[in-house]
């Protein structure tokens, strides 16, 4: 009687061990004394139990390990108030960790020196024995508590609020490891592998050795699904900032009866590449750009900031198109450290007269429409692109556009999205909708164009930025012109 209760003793002490790693990593819901209350009441349950079970049958330790185990983890539950799933990580990695080294440390040097001090004579379960196994898990038990307080527990915090508290994906591995570890101890005892077995300690430091690696791989799962959490976050919020950058109030100027524009962008990623803008550049012009950089991602969203405000600064009233995009470029050639380009058109409404001046470096041409006719390309000759070469002079066109008159520019993302044969969507099939739908005002106009492009794509990823504009000339506002 007096080994069963040691060696239930011996057992319930890795539970204690789990329990304060647990304690000491959760947040309290209650204050200090009612913790300790409900903790010692969960210890005697848990020593009973233990008690019951070994009585009955000394070399079944389905209560000392899996029955414990779970004690540990609903009373985490009851007394922490992190979210549920953490707690229930944190109590299984807490059971883990005790019982990986109680195994590999307490039963290990137990098995070596009991022997060799004379302690294990006929039976491990032996009184002298047993106290010595218990006085080396006591020593080994606070040595890994202090290099836990002091190495793991505040990279586990932070891995927590990395991740939000949701701890969910990584319960499975954990209960597998625990319970895994069960199937282990019993296999092993009843082939007659015991701690006074030749077998038991390399048995036990390979089982070990191959935990540790497990419980590495999975802290290191959970640490990289952080960094991916914050990476996720990060992009979010760059692409809260892009799409702020990008006018998305519409109508844009609902006092203004001169004209109608709408725009639209879908990054292929989080963050895109592409950009429109359109903007006053004083009460009588309107500018309007869509530009798209090379790559995507980050240093694509990077540099299309700089792209769009260099642009937008620049465009002042009176001065001419090509001088503006040769600034632009020199400037950004200056900064351009990742080899990006950008190709880009940008137009001036003289919203009097209709003059419709503009400069394209490398971009698509645009789809001009006049008042009761269909959208055909507009083709003119498109200098080189953005970034690409310092020193590089571009020239301004012009057109007169009419009351009624619309002009339809977008990025190459509109043409060459392709479906999963490998077709391209094409500027023919871009300029049938343009005219099928010719009488639609821009918003619905843009809107049919990216349900046809959704249609025709599929189920097929989408490898670029997609962003059209479309702007109508409307006059002066007199009736006549509104007609």
């Amino acid at each position: 009687m007096a080994s069963i209760a040691l060696w239930s003793f011996a057992v319930f002490l890795a539970s204690v061990f789990a329990g304060l790693l647990t304690g000491i990593t959760l947040t309290p819901k209650y204050k200090g004394t009612i913790r300790a209350a409900v903790w010692t009441a969960g210890a005697a349950l848990g020593y009973v139990m233990a008690f019951v079970s070994y009585n009955i049958n000394l070399y079944n330790d389905a209560v000392g390990i899996l029955g414990l185990s779970a004690l540990v983890c609903i009373f985490s539950q009851l007394l922490y108030k992190d979210s549920w799933s953490t707690k229930l990580a944190i109590a299984l990695m807490a059971c883990l960790i005790a019982n990986v080294s109680t195994f590999m440390l307490c039963g290990t040097t137990d098995n070596l020196m009991g022997t060799r001090l004379g302690l294990i004579k006929e039976s491990p379960y032996e009184t002298a024995n047993l106290i010595f196994f218990i006085g080396i898990k006591l020593v080994v038990y606070a040595g890994l508590s202090v290099l836990y307080m002091r190495c793991l527990k505040r990279t586990l915090h932070r891995t927590i609020d990395a991740v939000g508290g949701k701890m969910l994906v990584f319960i499975p591995a954990l209960v597998i490891s625990v319970i895994g570890f069960y199937i282990i101890n019993l296999v092993s005892n009843s082939v007659g592998i015991y701690p006074d077995s030749f077998w038991f300690f390399p048995l036990y430091l390979t089982i070990c050795v191959i935990f540790v690696v497990e419980f590495w791989m999975i802290f290191y799962s959970i640490d990289q699904s952080a960094r991916t959490m914050k990476t996720t976050a990060e992009l979010n919020v760059a692409t809260n900032i892009q799409k702020s950058m990008l006018p998305c109030i519409f109508p844009a100027f609902p006092e203004r009866e001169e004209f109608d524009v709408f725009a639209s962008m879908d990054p292929a990623k989080e963050v895109g590449g592409d950009f429109y803008d359109f903007f006053m550049v004083d009460d009588s012009h309107l500018a309007i750009v869509v530009a798209d950089v090379s790559g995507k991602g980050v240093p694509a969203a990077l540099f299309m900031v700089i792209g769009k405000t260099l642009i937008k600064d620049h465009t002042q009233p009176g001065r001419d198109l090509g001088e503006v995009f040769t600034q632009v470029n020199n400037l950004l050639c200056e900064s351009n450290s990742e080899g990006l380009f950008i190709t880009a058109f940008e137009g001036v409404l003289d919203l009097v007269t209709g003059e419709f001046r503009y400069v394209n470096a490398g971009h698509e041409i645009p789809f001009w429409c006049k008042k009761g006719g269909v959208f055909e390309p507009y083709k003119i000759k498109a200098g080189f692109v953005l970034a690409g070469m310092e020193g590089i002079r571009y020239r301004c066109g012009s057109m007169q556009l009419e009351p009624g008159d619309r002009i339809f520019q977008y990025t190459d993302g509109v043409t060459e999205a392709t479906n999963k044969a490998n077709e391209l969507y094409g500027m023919e099939r871009l300029q049938t909708v343009l005219c099928e739908n010719v009488s639609l005002a821009p918003s619905e106009l843009l809107s049919k164009i990216k349900a046809d492009i959704d249609t025709f794509v599929g189920d097929a990823p989408q490898f670029d930025d997609i962003t059209m504009l479309c702007m109508e000339y409307r006059g002066n506002g007199s009736p006549a012109d509104k007609s």
